[in-house]
């Protein structure tokens, strides 16, 4: 059987779209020449208020939060709605321990639900962690011959498309947000809307790759006026990486890096209301990092709604409350929620290992899109 194959247009995050016409040295050039556009309807018929109600209902049907992600080390940023109640419990180790109990004895029938496992397997390692719903949505797609036709044209040209579309496999683009329309449709737009997607939004960024590259490429102005962030990461192993001795360039680096990065957002976010951080081990039952990790993170003392989630690390105190006294006095609401006494895949590693293959991933395929074969970002 042939593959489909689809071609995914690269959507870009609302950060780089409005930096398309921004930079930190003009934080607006596009508000200069603009044209008032009195020959549309929707510019000298609709008030401003209206026009901005507007854009508010359109920002609230794209998603109130964008996820904010790369899908490589030298890929732009990419972004999608967030899916997922982030208060709700985190099932994969569970879901992954019921799949197992249930297995079969038998190695047919184990390998009839291989992909379930599979599947369960990739989802507790995925760098999307809790939010893993919204990273194998897919995105919405249409035949790229349906743009096509839509813009009129020759008949013969459009018979000639319908025939070779019987032939093969039709190619898919992905629909455009409502982000991407509102801040392309002309420069005035572009001035009125752009605003409105910093102030509504939450930014919710996958891993500190993207909020680095984030804050690299959007202006000062539209940074200084995002009021909420998330952020859900993956802790490196070095974070609990001891920083003296031979052995320890790794982790001084890689802490140095860190720094930057939050030494940065509190300097460029600085109108932030609402930040949350849910950090998760490499693998679950990982040590936690150590108390250096967490200094930069007292740089957001000011914003109101602080709070620090840590996710399936090891108990590191053996206390009731499961943090360590440092984090007593940090500036942020924390809390532990432990992961399950025993990996899902132990007790039956011996009897899986050779009918599965199974083996720990170490590099997670990007937005798998439900086994679609996709072309580029969604």
């Amino acid at each position: 059987m042939q593959d489909t194959h689809v071609s995914v247009l690269s959507s870009q995050s609302p950060a780089e779209l409005a930096h398309l016409d921004a930079t930190d040295a003009s934080p607006h050039p596009c508000r200069t020449n603009v044209s008032p556009q009195h020959q549309s309807p929707f510019f000298s018929i609709l008030p401003t208020e209206v026009r901005q109600d507007i854009y508010r209902h359109l920002w609230a049907a794209a998603g109130t939060v964008q996820h904010v992600y790369k899908t490589g080390p030298l890929a732009p940023l990419s972004h999608c709605a967030c899916l997922t109640d982030p208060n709700a419990e985190d099932v994969r180790e569970m879901e992954l321990t019921h799949i197992m109990e249930g297995l079969p004895a038998d190695e047919a029938g184990i390998m009839m639900q291989r992909d379930e496992v599979d599947d369960w397997r990739l989802r507790t390692a995925s760098g999307w962690c809790n939010h893993w719903a919204c990273e194998e949505e897919p995105p919405v797609m249409r035949p790229a011959s349906e743009a096509i036709g839509d813009k009129g044209g020759d008949d013969s040209l459009r018979q000639n498309q319908y025939e070779s579309s019987r032939q093969k496999k039709p190619v898919m683009v992905g629909e455009y947000s409502a982000f991407l329309g509102v801040l392309l449709g002309c420069k005035r737009m572009h001035q009125e809307a752009v605003d409105g997607v910093y102030d509504n939004t939450t930014f919710s960024f996958i891993g500190t790759p993207a909020l680095s590259r984030f804050l690299a490429t959007t202006s000062a102005v539209s940074l200084a006026r995002i009021k909420a962030v998330h952020v859900v990461e993956k802790a490196a192993i070095e974070t609990y990486m001891s920083l003296d001795g031979e052995d320890a360039a790794e982790a001084v680096e890689a802490l140095l890096q860190w720094n930057d990065l939050w030494t940065t957002a509190a300097t460029k976010l600085s109108r932030l209301q609402t930040l949350r951080i849910c950090m998760y081990p490499q693998y679950p039952r990982y040590p936690m990092p150590l108390e250096d990790w967490f200094r930069p993170l007292h740089l957001f003392r000011h914003v109101p709604e602080y709070t620090v989630s840590l996710r399936w690390f090891m108990d590191p105190t053996n206390s009731a409350a499961g943090v360590p006294d440092f984090l007593d006095e940090a500036p942020f609401a924390s809390e532990w929620i432990p992961p399950l006494d025993e990996n899902p895949l132990h007790l039956h590693w011996r009897r899986l290992v050779g009918i599965l293959r199974l083996g720990e991933p170490h590099e997670m395929p990007p937005r798998r899109q439900r086994r679609r074969l996709c072309f580029g970002r969604s």
